[in-house]
């Protein structure tokens, strides 16, 4: 063998291994590093649906937390408006004490308001390819996340019900207040049972629109005004009436009568020298008018000679009976009598009818005055009791 044919071949045989061993180091380091990446994305897809649920539960919280705070801003707007035009003797102090105290501690609940999450995220979403690295940072920095959204949803969650509380806390101080003002007007209505009824009914018109109206939300600050108004004049009212009735005691007694006999209409008197151009020298007269507030009532206008002559003459009494007769139109069931044959409307045909149906079968019960009705008119308007 020649020394250069021996010495060729180990060369040959050393630079193939080196190549082999290059490969081979270069194999195993590209099967790390997929490895490594596969290893990182698993993590990272394994880890997001955690992430997602924590950062979706703080989104909630906070989106209820700031639906919830201004439900509260607007409760305490409301309930100082009404602090503001809740005044006067139907309004109890410690009411209004109670409402102011509910408001602070309503603003302070509100200016408390919760910290929000620890940490800037910046996160790949796992559909979009990333390096290993990358991947292992977002794992290092959801360590840091996800317990800080939870921890803040739960402050976010207990600021809710911390306000919602207040709020209704200003909501109870608020009815109370309402309802006592509600209590102290009924309890003046009642003290006054002589009080004429326009002013009862323009208090109670009042009273229902303390709470069934804009009152309490938006902006109608003449309402407690109007039903302290307008219970200074119920009372007012029932002072008068009983002044007048003590003076005028017969004239109360026929007033009495009327009211007995007109099932539930209400009913309210003028007395006066001459009425409907007849004086009380020579007549008896009267009149009814009907006034539309609330269900209806009757203004009833008589002479003085009914009063002079109430214990003398029957016809006096046939007088009153009369007009009360017009007055009960207003009642449903007798409207659609007077409205229907053999009336069709007639009023005075009517209230005489209805004065001789219940017994005052009298001249002055109308008969005099506008002729007696049919016996098929009387039997009609019997009916109407």
């Amino acid at each position: 063998m020649r020394p250069s044919d021996a010495s060729a071949r180990p060369v040959a045989r050393r630079r193939h291994g080196g190549v082999v061993a290059v490969a081979a180091l270069a194999g195993l380091f590209a099967f790390g590093l997929a490895g490594h990446h596969v290893v990182a994305t698993t993590a990272h897809a394994q880890a997001w649906p955690t992430w997602t649920a924590a950062d979706g539960r703080f989104d909630e919280a906070r989106a209820d937390y700031e639906a919830t705070a201004d439900r509260g801003d607007a409760a305490i707007a409301r309930a100082e408006y009404l602090l503001g035009m809740a005044t006067g003797d139907l309004v109890r102090p410690e009411d209004r004490e109670a409402l102011a105290e509910r408001i602070e501690s309503a603003r302070g609940i509100l200016a408390d308001s919760p910290a929000g999450p620890a940490g800037i995220v910046e996160l790949g979403d796992p559909a979009t390819p990333a390096p290993a690295w990358e991947r292992y940072a977002d794992l290092w920095r959801l360590l840091e996340l996800v317990p800080s959204r939870h921890a803040a949803a739960e402050r976010f969650e207990a600021a809710v019900d911390r306000v919602a509380d207040g709020t209704g806390a200003l909501a109870e101080a608020s009815e109370t207040l309402i309802s006592g003002t509600e209590e102290l007007a009924t309890v003046a209505l009642d003290a006054s049972p002589s009080a004429t009824y326009r002013f009862r009914h323009a208090a109670e018109a009042a009273l229902d629109g303390l709470r069934h109206s804009p009152t309490t939300s938006s902006g109608d600050a003449d309402r407690f005004t109007a039903l302290a108004t307008a219970i200074a004049d119920v009372r007012a009212s029932h002072a008068a009436e009983e002044e007048r009735r003590n003076a005028h005691p017969v004239r109360a007694e026929i007033e009495s009568f009327a009211r007995s006999i007109a099932s539930g209409v209400e009913l309210e008197f003028a007395w006066a020298y001459e009425v409907a151009g007849r004086s009380s020298d020579v007549w008896y007269s009267g009149t009814a008018e009907f006034k539309p507030d609330g269900v209806g009532w009757g203004l009833i206008s008589l002479t003085e000679s009914i009063e002079r002559d109430w214990y003398s003459d029957e016809n006096a009494k046939a007088v009153v009976v009369h007009e009360v007769g017009h007055t009960q139109v207003l009642r449903d069931e007798c409207y659609a009598i007077f409205t229907a044959d053999p009336f069709s409307g007639d009023h005075e045909t009517w209230a005489t009818a209805w004065a001789i149906g219940i017994g005052y079968d009298l001249p002055g019960a109308g008969i005099e005055a506008y002729g007696r009705p049919s016996d098929a008119q009387i039997a009609a308007a019997a009916q109407c009791r």
